[in-house]
């Protein structure tokens, strides 16, 4: 089966946007009000992808070629011309070629189907979603609060996105679980992510528990 094909609108970012999560955007570059104002006359959709070099202000950035189509849920504008933008992550692409660089980044891409990925067993699941709610307390416990039940898809391809999306890990560790295409092993290597980050945390809690009350 031939994977469809469409013409994106680009919006290279310092971040990495999942399917299914959420992420807040302000406009305030000409060039990107006119790619606002682009695909809000269409279907609101564009392309968010990681910049490989470059920056976001400025001359166009090189992108990752891999990123994600992001779906405008809300905008609004504020009196000195600038937007508030929420949009929804729906579906990766691969950028097959940039046919455009001004006013703003469009390319030809490639949707990508995520596989159905039948591997994954209900015991690795389990695993996932245990260190995962252990590392989100532990962050939450860091910064001063709590949580008695984090909240985590049941099933592995929305479990992967999630895990992904709420990992604090560095940009080029996010953009590696984005560009797998097999859950199995997107979801292997959060627990090997998660595995490493909860040990960190907890050496980092004890430190400071020590340090508050070891020498009382």
């Amino acid at each position: 089966m031939s994977q469809p094909k469409r013409w994106l609108p680009l919006f290279p970012l310092k971040t990495v946007l999942f399917p299914n999560a959420s992420m807040p955007l302000q406009i305030f570059e000409e060039r990107y009000k006119l790619l606002l104002r682009h695909c809000l006359d269409r279907d609101s959709k564009f392309g968010v992808v990681l910049i490989k070099s470059g920056s976001e202000v400025g001359e166009p950035a090189i992108p990752y070629t891999t990123g994600t189509v992001a779906h405008i849920v809300q905008v609004n504008e504020t009196d000195g011309d600038q937007f508030f933008v929420s949009v929804t992550g729906l579906q990766r692409f691969y950028i097959r070629n940039i046919t455009q660089y001004r006013p703003f980044l469009g390319a030809d891409v490639i949707l990508l189907d995520e596989e159905s990925d039948y591997q994954v067993t209900s015991d690795t699941l389990d695993v996932v979603r245990e260190a995962a709610t252990r590392y989100a307390r532990l962050l939450l416990g860091i910064g001063g609060g709590w949580v008695s039940n984090v909240q985590l898809p049941l099933e592995p391809l929305p479990l992967a996105n999630h895990v992904a999306g709420m990992l604090q890990v560095s940009l080029q560790d996010k953009q590696t679980l984005l560009e797998e295409p097999s859950t199995t092993k997107r979801l292997e290597t959060e627990l090997d992510i998660l595995d490493r980050e909860v040990a960190m945390l907890e050496r980092r809690v004890s430190r400071e528990l020590m340090g508050k009350y070891g020498r009382q």
